[in-house]
């Protein structure tokens, strides 16, 4: 009989020069940088629920690690609220980010319909009420 106990998951380090106290301040400020300081993308509105695909397309010069790791879940379409969750973002940063994409060609968004007309909401009561 040992005392040996199994490795328990490795503890997150802190880059070199930070406090263990600065963690909470870290992570606020970082979406301010990976964003820019922007709140909300200047020409391209994103829903949550918006369907995002990448089209192939390179660029250049490489992408932010965030953009990369976005076009690199868009193999096939990922709603826009899914790809804050794998990226690890916020939903706000996720919209800036993905929009950044799209006006540089290397994502395709598809939106939803957003406009429920009085005949589309009665035939949706009729088939509820056909259950």
């Amino acid at each position: 009989m040992t005392d040996w106990e199994p490795p328990g998951p490795v503890p997150a380090i802190a880059p070199v020069g930070t406090a263990g106290a600065d963690a909470p301040d870290r992570e606020l400020v970082r979406p301010f940088v990976i964003t820019g300081g922007r709140t909300r993308h200047a020409s391209v509105h994103l829903r949550v629920e918006t369907l995002v695909v990448a089209t192939g397309r390179q660029l250049h010069r490489p992408l932010q690690f965030e953009h990369a790791a976005i076009v690199g879940w868009c193999a096939s379409p990922v709603s826009v609220a899914e790809l804050a969750a794998r990226v690890g973002v916020p939903l706000g940063v996720a919209q800036i980010l993905v929009g950044d994409l799209a006006e540089a060609g290397l994502v395709q968004v598809h939106e939803s319909r957003t406009v429920a007309t009085p005949a589309l909401l009665l035939r949706m009561i009729d088939a509820v009420r056909a259950l």
